[in-house]
């Protein structure tokens, strides 16, 4: 189903909720399945006035791997891609007991960072959450 979501569209698989509101005040839109392990949550910047900032891969690798850098993440596990005019630059972490995944994604102009966060050791559950949370990345428009 494609849904309207703060500012982006994507399709939203089966079984996943917005629980925003669940959530302390201030906390970014985030969603999860009722009966699930982990939560994405976005961060969404739209391009309003001014200049345009043309962004690129590189502007956006260099803010993934700031964010390795100050989560202990190897770089070596960052890739970059295209879906239609979005680009994408992504991190996944596996630690014995926490799975993080992490997305830049810019069509030039505006940009959104995606995080899905699964903690426990569930595997299947947690892999099956990040294949959804990769067709939503996949679909984001702007």
């Amino acid at each position: 189903m494609v849904v309207q979501f703060y500012g982006i569209t994507f399709d939203l698989p089966t079984g996943w909720e917005d629980i925003t509101d669940d959530l302390p005040t201030g906390s970014p839109p985030t969603l999860a399945k009722a009966s699930g392990v982990g939560a994405v949550q976005f961060s969404i910047a739209k391009h309003r006035s001014g200049k345009k900032s043309n962004a690129d891969f590189g502007e956006l690798r260099s803010f993934m791997v700031e964010l390795c850098q100050n989560n202990l993440i190897d770089t070596e596990h960052i890739s970059a891609r295209k879906f239609e005019k979005i680009m994408c630059v992504d991190v996944i972490s596996k630690k014995a007991d926490q799975t993080l995944s992490a997305w830049y994604l810019s069509d030039g102009d505006d940009f959104a960072f995606v995080t899905y966060l699964a903690l426990g050791e569930e595997n299947d559950r947690i892999n099956e959450e990040l294949n959804d949370t990769r067709e939503i990345i996949s679909s984001i428009s702007f």
